[in-house]
Formats: structure tokens, C-alpha cells, sequence
């Protein structure tokens, strides 16, 4: 794929867990809009923390690129291990640079404190729409807990573990 076919993909493609929980595809929130989310987050977290805020943000900004290619495979499938190859094969054959696949296997592998904040933020921007989702009206509780959780448990499992939480509760985000 090449950049400009990357980049409509990721306007279009909407983040399936959300039309799981019967949200339309017209509200639900793109994979561009979700990077995006997690990417401004990632910026202001990663300077409370002391990492990085211009890697932390890029890395959550590129994190999902691999989905333009393979769709957004809902955590309820539950076929962790044939989206992480999927998404690995996808990787291999977008049209991006070496920096770029790079970023995105640093956020993978949850190499270095940036990764850790990007993985963070990642969590945080669907905790922020699940809350706007339940606003709304639909039943997307589950969704918000179990990113919350995952969110603690990364942070517990980090070397940044309270200071990334306070810097998401200092941010309103949790």
C-alpha cells in the first residue's frame, strides 16, 4: 500500500469492538481518529514522565497502521496470536519507512519507557471514548473497565508505574 491509500484507510476504517456494542459505523470513532486521540495523550503523558513526548507521540500516532491493511481485529475474537501474525505480515508490505515499521514494533514489543507511554495512551483514548460512547447511550461499560485494567497492569509491570497513572489522572483521562 502506499501512503495515500494507508492514510484513506485509516479515515474509513471504524474500530470494530465499537460496532460490536452496536454503535453505527457513521459514530463509530476510525482507526485515524483513535491514533490521533492516542497520540495527543502520549505527548502530554510522556513529559509528565520524563520520556520522550516527540517518540511517545509518534509511536501511538503509527501504532495501528498495520489494521489499514488487515481491519480492526476486535479483542473478542479471541485469536490474539493470528492478529499479531496478520498484523506483522501487513506491516512487511505497507509503503512506510524503516522509522516508521520500527516505531510501530517498538509499540509492540513495549521496548523502552515511550513504548510503555504510547501503550498507555493507547488505553487511555478508548477509556476517553468509551466515556463518551456511554453518554450516548450505548452499553460500552465492558470495554471501559477491561481498558483500565489493562492500563493498571501496565503500569504496575512498567518501570513508570504510579507517575504514568497520576499523569493520566493529572490529565483528567482516569
Amino acid at each position: 500500500m502506499k501512503l495515500p491509500e494507508i492514510i484513506y484507510s485509516a479515515y474509513s476504517l471504524a474500530r470494530s469492538g465499537w460496532m460490536l456494542r452496536g454503535i453505527p459505523s457513521s459514530l463509530a470513532e476510525t482507526v485515524a481518529e483513535h491514533s490521533y486521540a492516542a497520540a495527543l495523550i502520549a505527548a502530554e503523558v510522556a513529559q509528565r514522565v520524563g520520556a520522550d513526548p516527540y517518540e511517545a507521540a509518534l509511536i501511538a500516532l503509527v501504532h495501528d497502521l498495520a489494521e489499514t491493511k488487515v481491519g480492526d481485529i476486535a479483542k473478542v475474537a479471541g485469536i490474539p496470536e493470528a492478529k499479531k501474525v496478520a498484523e506483522e505480515a501487513a506491516l512487511a508490505s505497507l509503503g512506510v519507512s524503516s522509522l516508521i515499521k520500527s516505531l510501530i514494533m517498538e509499540f509492540n514489543e513495549g521496548r523502552g519507557p515511550e513504548a510503555v507511554v504510547a501503550k498507555a495512551s493507547d488505553l487511555a483514548a478508548t477509556i476517553i471514548i468509551s466515556r463518551y460512547y456511554e453518554r450516548m447511550g450505548f452499553n460500552v461499560k465492558e470495554i471501559e473497565e477491561t481498558s483500565r485494567t489493562e492500563l493498571e497492569a501496565l503500569a504496575s509491570s512498567s518501570g513508570l508505574g504510579e507517575r504514568l497513572l497520576n499523569a493520566l489522572r493529572e490529565l483528567g483521562v482516569i
